[in-house]
C-alpha cells in the first residue's frame, strides 16, 4: 500500500516539477533595455511613438515592412551562431549575421516594442515525411522561422529572410493557418506576391511559441525546447477548432 503511495505520488510531483521548470526557464519575449538600444539604433526616429490603435491598416503595415527591411538590412549575413550563445538583437548587430529564427526574434521584439501583438512561428516541412509528427521530430528536416504580427484586419506573415509579408490580392492579411490551408497553388492564385523561400510552395505544419527544438539557443541551454509557454498555448485552440 505503501509503494503504491509512493509511486502515485512520484506520478504527481514529477510532472508539476517538469512543468514548474519550464515555466521558470521559458523564453522571454519581453523587450529588455539592451533590446530597445539595438532597436533605435536600426530603426532610429522613425521608431518615436507607439501603436495606440489608431494606426490605418495601411499604416500598420508600412511600419511592419520597416521593421522587417531594418533587420534584414542590419543583419544581412545568413549565417548562424553557435548554440549555446546569445543570439539577442545587440547581439546580431556586433556580429552583422543571422539565420531566420534569429532576425524572426529581432523583428518580434521591434513590433512589441512598438505596441503590436507577436507571435514565433517554427515552420516544418512534412514533405519528405508525410507527416507533422514525423517533422517535428525528425532532426534536419527542412524548417523555417517566422513572425506573426496582429494587425486591424488580422494577423499577418512576417518573412524573416526576405521583404515578403503575407498579404492576398485583395490586400487582406493571411496568417501561417490561412497558408498552410492554401497549399503551393493555393497561395500563387490567392497571394499579392509570391515569397521565394521554397518551405511554403510545399506542404507544411507549424508551431506557435517554438523557439528551437534543441534547447540550446536561449538560456539556460538544458537540451529542453526552447518555447514560449503563453505563445505555445496557442496551439492548443489551433487544434480543437
Amino acid at each position: 500500500m505503501k509503494m503504491k503511495i509512493k509511486l502515485v505520488g512520484m506520478l504527481v510531483v514529477l510532472p508539476m516539477l517538469f512543468f514548474t521548470y519550464l515555466f521558470i526557464t521559458q523564453v522571454d519575449n519581453g523587450v529588455t533595455r539592451e533590446d530597445k538600444l539595438a532597436i533605435g539604433q536600426v530603426l532610429g526616429p522613425f521608431f518615436e511613438g507607439s501603436n495606440d490603435g489608431n494606426l490605418t491598416f495601411q499604416e500598420e503595415v508600412d511600419f511592419i515592412r520597416l521593421v522587417q527591411g531594418a533587420v534584414l538590412g542590419n543583419v544581412p549575413v545568413n549565417s548562424g551562431i553557435p548554440h549555446g550563445m546569445p543570439r539577442e538583437p545587440n547581439d546580431l548587430l556586433a556580429r552583422g549575421k543571422g539565420l531566420c529564427f534569429d532576425r524572426s526574434r529581432f523583428i518580434e521584439k521591434a513590433l512589441r516594442q512598438h505596441g503590436f501583438e507577436t507571435r514565433h512561428i517554427a515552420i516544418y516541412s512534412t514533405v519528405e515525411t508525410g507527416s507533422a509528427i514525423k517533422s517535428l521530430l525528425t532532426p534536419q528536416v527542412r524548417s523555417h522561422a517566422v513572425t506573426e504580427v496582429l494587425t486591424s484586419k488580422g494577423w499577418m506573415v512576417v518573412d524573416s529572410n526576405e521583404p515578403w509579408i503575407s498579404l492576398d490580392n485583395g490586400y487582406r492579411p493571411l496568417s501561417i493557418d490561412h497558408l498552410s490551408a492554401l497549399g503551393g497553388s493555393g497561395m500563387v492564385e490567392r497571394l499579392m506576391s509570391q515569397p521565394e523561400t521554397s518551405i511554403y510552395a510545399g506542404d507544411f505544419t507549424f508551431v506557435y511559441g517554438l523557439y528551437s527544438r534543441h534547447g540550446m539557443f536561449y538560456p539556460p541551454y538544458d537540451r529542453i525546447p526552447d518555447i514560449n509557454i503563453a505563445e505555445l498555448s496557442q496551439n492548443i485552440s489551433r487544434i480543437f477548432n
